[in-house]
């Protein structure tokens, strides 16, 4: 009777862990990232208009409540001190050296001084819901001494996307992004980037949309 308690044990202990799908893992993602304002540092890499990898220090401040995103620039060192606000309208570029807010519509998003699109990282969720990324099943590993999942995804259309390929990892408790990198067609890197010093905040929609009285407002159709 033991031998077979012992065997039983030893099988138990040899099952892998239970499976979970990329939509599930997003899921849990977005219970964390939606219940409160946060904050974060993100660091790592970049790519610019020209098609050169920049050394990337960002904050990014959100207000799921009111899906409102600010991500300030402390590095690249062109875009030190300039700031952008994501809304679900409207994409503002508040431009440090020009004293400018150029805004887009929020479909026709760009962030002046980059050579891709930062929010895509927000829409990695609903981007799976609709097509446009097929993801592979999460893997568990660990990141640097963190038990996490990684999980790799293609988009369906590379060029309506604006990247081919994403990597993602993300800690298993509380289930929050740890690191994402995108890449083109070619392979190359077009955003790389570390989610670092990660907490809550206690801050308003007056606090993210918010620029200089006598800056100079350029609305872009």
């Amino acid at each position: 009777m033991r031998r077979w308690w012992t065997a039983l044990l030893i099988a138990g202990m040899s099952l892998p862990a239970l499976a979970i799908s990329a939509d599930a893992l997003f899921d849990q993602v977005a219970a964390v990232l939606e219940k409160a304002p946060w904050q974060a540092r993100m660091v790592g890499r970049i790519i610019t208009p020209n098609g050169d990898i920049q050394a990337a220090d960002l904050i990014v401040k959100t207000l799921p409540k009111n899906e409102i995103v600010r991500i300030e620039f402390q590095k690249p060192d062109a875009l030190a001190d300039n700031y952008v606000v994501i809304t679900p309208e409207k994409v503002y570029n508040y431009l440090f050296l020009t004293n400018q807010v150029v805004i887009y519509p929020r479909e026709r998003a760009r962030i002046e001084g980059l050579g891709f699109d930062l929010s895509r990282m927000g829409d990695l969720r609903s981007l799976g819901e609709r097509g446009e990324i097929t993801w592979g099943a999460p893997e568990e590993v660990t990141y640097k001494g963190v038990p996490a999942w990684y999980v790799g995804g293609r988009a369906a259309d590379p060029d309506s996307a604006g990247f081919a390929r994403v990597e993602v990892w993300i800690a298993k408790k509380p289930a929050r992004p740890l690191r994402t990198a995108f890449f083109n067609a070619a392979g190359d890197t077009l955003s790389d980037l570390e989610w670092t010093e990660f907490k809550r905040a206690d801050f308003g929609r007056e606090d993210l949309v918010s620029f200089p009285p006598d800056a100079e407002i350029i609305e872009k159709k």
